[in-house]
């Protein structure tokens, strides 16, 4: 019987082990994108003034649990480390609990763009694992800290900790987002505007007048015109909700305020886009080389700050876009997405073109 318990406990301590390794594998993967999640949770909860720290927050969070996830797997330390998974997931339980009732958020982000998640089913999720986490905790013992042990331990948090240093230096390893290399822009994003338009409907509205209800008719219907027991009240379009629009705020604004995003799309050949979330960082130096490298037949400035330095807006069109859609264009503060014949055919970041 001692056997099954102990095949238990280990059954559940890799199972808590692999699911911390998964979620702070995919934050590292993308610091910018959990730095995102991360003022996301401190603007719900009236921290702000934390919001520079941001970015260090989402990065520790990360380390800290794949640095878990390995050690619960290998079996190092687990008296510790089942100790700071049962406090951790009491925090996690509880910040979802508030998410999913008094302060609904959307997407917990507990898995990045990677998978996402309803702040409900991270409850749920959360609640599972928390009396996991007890077991492992209070069945667990630290034993003898042997150089092996110690070696797993300082490797599990090195290594997550370079991943995110890589990523903050030029581009996530792997991309979770709708803009990722490959990625046909002029399909998907045709695709969903003409999703919007057939969403829109117009209908007309009648009151009965035996009755006062008001009903409503497709414009396309003139039969109800001629039925002489209703009153005509007026006209309106209905808008159907649409869910998992993935380019819906894909929206490039010239200086004009109109919208050249499809018409950037459907030019042939290469476009290079110039995506500044900062212009703090914005240097000349990698212009001269992505002329050389990628040629294109024309370079747009993307960006969100409408206080634009004027040395840009004399050499290039600038094209004011949605910061958040920046972001997930470019997770560097100046970087370039390459576009050729409506597919994302290069990104990088400025400083490695």
């Amino acid at each position: 019987m001692a056997n099954y318990r102990n095949i238990l406990v280990v059954v559940l301590r890799w199972l808590l082990g692999a699911i911390f390794l998964f979620s702070g594998t995919v934050k590292c993967l993308d610091p910018v994108g959990t730095s995102i999640f991360v003022d996301k949770y401190l603007a719900t909860y009236s921290l702000e003034v934390l919001m520079p720290l941001s970015e260090v927050l989402g990065v520790a969070l990360g380390v800290v649990e794949f640095a878990l996830g390995v050690l619960l797997i290998v079996g190092v330390c687990l008296g510790v480390v089942g100790l700071l998974s049962f406090m951790l997931l009491e925090i996690f339980t509880l910040v979802t609990l508030l998410s999913a009732t008094l302060l609904p958020i959307g997407d917990c982000g507990c898995f990045g763009d990677a998978l996402k998640l309803s702040p409900v089913a991270t409850l749920l999720k959360n609640m599972v694992l928390l009396p996991i986490s007890y077991i492992v905790w209070k069945q667990g013992n630290n034993g003898v800290l042997s150089k092996i042990a110690l070696v797993t331990i300082v490797v599990s948090l090195l290594l997550p900790l370079g991943v995110n240093l890589y990523a903050l230096r030029h581009q996530p390893i792997v991309d979770f987002l709708p803009y990722k290399v490959g990625t046909n822009l002029r399909e998907g994003v045709a695709m969903e505007r003409a999703m919007e338009r057939d969403a829109v409907r117009s209908v007309l509205r009648f009151r009965e007048i035996s009755t006062g209800e008001v009903v409503e008719f497709d414009a396309s219907n003139t039969e109800c015109w001629n039925d002489a027991g209703l009153e005509y009240v007026d006209a309106v379009n209905v808008v159907a909700e649409l869910s998992d629009m993935q380019y819906g705020d894909f929206k490039l604004y010239n200086i004009d305020g109109d919208d050249v995003g499809m018409e950037l799309l459907e030019r042939k050949g290469r476009v290079a886009l110039l995506c500044i979330n900062s212009y703090r960082e914005y240097s000349q130096r990698g212009i001269a080389s992505l002329r050389s490298q990628y040629p294109a037949s024309a370079i747009y400035i993307l960006s969100a700050d409408g206080d634009i330095p004027d040395n840009l807006t004399l050499c290039h069109e600038v094209l004011m876009v949605d910061a958040m859609t920046l972001r997930s264009l470019m997770r560097s503060d100046v970087g370039v997405v390459i576009i050729r014949d409506g597919v994302v055919e290069f990104k990088a970041d400025i400083r490695d073109i």
